[in-house]
């Protein structure tokens, strides 16, 4: 299409209006382009436009001066699990929610393929308060404590969440009967049942522990409540019963799981 501007000039001047024209337009763009690259790619945010989970911002998980190994541990993990949506559950073992958490809300993820999405952490630590001498008050006693740390000990032996899931799911199943359950858990999946005892109840169990204390006392914003669920670096909070929602919608697979596409029964009908 021909320039409108140039067809109203007089003649005299059309031949020096071609010749300018050509280094001007060079010039724009080399303006443009420096200030695309002055700019540099934007910062990402801790939630999408949609307001749903984006890529994970750490620190907002264990941000803060109180974060320390918790972080380092938190950045080694997510570097390992690259491309897949970060979920953070912080709750304790004797926890009667915690327990629904893992059996009804990620056991089926781990049975349908959603649970293939996502890179998993279990912070077991949950409501725990510090007492005058330094030692810590568990919300259900002593013994959530310790099966806390055989939740956090069967992470550090056994990496892969495909591994130590089915385990923390069989302390869940047993949870009133844990002091002879929990060792049969283990030798149920061929494990060394007296290094998983063995580290709960040892230095390397309490070194686990503050760990998950560190990263749950370093929550922004703090937790209120557990089960607590961060996706991506961002709590969904009372919305824990529909993780699967937000892994699927935040996850960037493709193709994704079937069971991305199938609302549960009772989400199905109004009312």
């Amino acid at each position: 299409m021909e320039d409108e501007t140039a067809s109203l000039m007089p003649q005299t001047h059309s031949a020096w209006y071609a010749r300018r024209r050509v280094p001007l337009l060079l010039l724009a763009g080399a303006c443009a382009l420096l200030i695309i690259v002055m700019a540099g790619p934007p910062r990402s945010r801790a939630k999408t436009e949609s307001g749903l989970p984006g890529e994970p911002d750490h620190a907002s998980v264990h941000g803060g001066p109180a974060g320390g190994a918790a972080a380092a541990a938190s950045a080694a993990a997510a570097a390992g699990g690259c491309g897949k949506v970060r979920v953070d559950f912080f709750g304790e073992s004797l926890c009667p929610d915690c327990q629904h958490m893992v059996r009804d809300v990620l056991g089926p993820m781990f049975s349908n393929g959603i649970a293939d999405l996502i890179d998993l952490r279990y912070h077991a630590f949950g409501n725990v308060h510090n007492n005058s001498d330094g030692s810590w008050r568990y919300q259900h006693g002593d013994n959530e404590g310790k099966y806390n740390r055989y939740i956090l000990c069967a992470q550090h032996f056994h990496a892969k969440q495909a591994d130590w899931f089915p385990y923390v799911k069989c302390l869940a199943d047993n949870m009133h009967s844990l002091d002879h359950k929990a060792d049969e858990c283990a030798t149920g999946l061929s494990w060394d049942a007296a290094q998983i005892s063995g580290c709960a109840n040892g230095d390397k169990g309490k070194q686990l522990e503050t760990v998950a204390a560190e990263a749950t006392w370093a929550l922004r914003p703090p937790k209120t409540f557990v089960p607590w669920m961060v996706v991506n670096g961002v709590a969904i909070g009372s919305d824990y019963d529909k993780l699967f929602l937000y892994v699927c919608t935040a996850s960037s697979a493709s193709p994704k799981p079937d069971a991305c596409y199938d609302l549960p029964e009772k989400m199905r009908h109004q009312g």
